[in-house]
């Protein structure tokens, strides 16, 4: 159990192994990653001289992991055949169609049913909730996606072409009330479900990077980090421990997924079992998000997008899935420790209060009441 106060030496539970067992998910991790870089580009021209390390960086991140995924068809060129054999790329996609004709109002059937009761309980004025500005949005982007699926685009590549948009209705929706942004992704959430529900397992390996690119960028506040590191001198001790973190983040949150899971065997959400493949991508996303929040509050200088953004999203979001704070609890404890494990002294300790005051927030001095 997670106490206010973060121990100060290793822990000897945990250590610095990665697992990567070759799986999708992998690659899917390396498609976030170069996202990830690619925003720099994307979200708004940065001024003069102000984040160039932060630029030069992440532009050696990006080239290597386009390298990495080289090796990425050859992984799966076996399922790659079998899909081309079962279908072309041109007839999922209008399988895709079809189904994203009627899945954007299903999905907000369920986002209705889901938190309808919140916005009375936590004070969001109806009029920022709007259906059909949110459904619009939803089939504009999954049919963007789509498109890009079926003309064989990289998944890597929809950052470039989506991630500006991406940003803008995820500021649209978050500067009316941060709270609206759970509405929209619990939006998108199902809509993925649903289009996902009508692949077979080995299409899914396909077309599961592209929405993984339009998740991340709708949950993770790049935009917002991308402004706050412009007004950073390129040798602040901040904008370079970001840097540091932004380039890890993937890997501390697979690692942390798989120690928080080894520690719950069996625990169940409302998605599903953490072992679910689906659970398991939301989860490190999940861990991802928490890390972006961290890198925020380190270049604002402030624990505001914590106590702005995503605690109410998690005190609104959690419960409803079925998601607990112990687990919560358990994965800030261990991101810590990954934290702790990765990044030289002083770049920790330009995250430890922010990661302290997050930690706090989530503990069960709060929850017990």
């Amino acid at each position: 159990m997670i106490t206010t106060n973060l121990p100060t030496t290793p822990s000897p539970v945990f250590d610095n192994e990665v697992s990567d067992n070759g799986e999708v998910l992998s690659s899917i991790a390396m498609d976030t990653e170069i996202m990830r870089n690619e925003q720099l580009a994307i979200a708004s021209k940065p001024p003069q001289n102000k984040v160039s390390s932060l630029a030069v960086s992440w532009a050696k991140k990006y080239y290597s992991t386009v390298t990495a995924c080289d090796k990425f068809p050859q992984l799966a060129q076996s399922q790659k055949s079998e899909i081309e054999e079962e279908e072309n790329r041109a007839k999922i996609a209008d399988k895709l169609v079809d189904t994203l004709k009627v899945a954007c109002d299903m999905a907000w059937s369920k986002v209705e049913n889901l938190l309808a009761g919140d916005i009375q309980r936590h004070s969001i004025s109806p009029d920022l909730i709007r259906p059909s500005d949110i459904i619009a949005d939803s089939r504009r982007l999954y049919q963007h996606a789509i498109n890009a699926y079926a003309e064989e685009e990289p998944p890597t590549r929809l950052s470039v072409l989506m991630g500006r948009q991406i940003i803008e209705v995820r500021r649209r929706y978050s500067e009316a009330d941060p709270l609206v942004l759970g509405f929209v992704t619990m939006q998108f959430h199902y809509v993925s479900h649903i289009l996902l529900g009508t692949l077979t397992s080995s299409q899914r390996t396909y077309f599961v990077p592209y929405l993984k690119i339009i998740d991340d960028y709708l949950h993770i506040p790049f935009g917002d980090i991308h402004d706050a590191a412009a007004n950073h001198d390129p040798k602040s001790v901040s904008l370079k421990a970001v840097q540091h973190l932004l380039s890890s983040t993937t890997q501390i949150a697979r690692s942390v997924y798989d120690r928080v899971s080894a520690q719950h065997p069996g625990y169940r959400s409302t998605t599903g079992e953490l072992t679910n493949e689906m659970v398991k991508m939301s989860s490190i996303r999940d861990v991802e998000i928490f890390q972006s929040y961290l890198c925020l509050c380190a270049l604002e200088g402030s624990i505001r997008p914590i106590q702005e953004e995503l605690f109410p999203i998690s005190v609104m979001l959690y419960p409803r899935l079925h998601v607990s704070w112990k687990l919560v609890q358990d994965m800030l404890l261990v991101l810590f420790w990954e934290m702790h494990d990765r990044l030289p002294s002083e770049h920790l300790m330009v995250f430890l209060p922010y990661l302290r005051t997050m930690t706090e927030m989530f503990s069960d001095e709060v929850f017990s009441n």
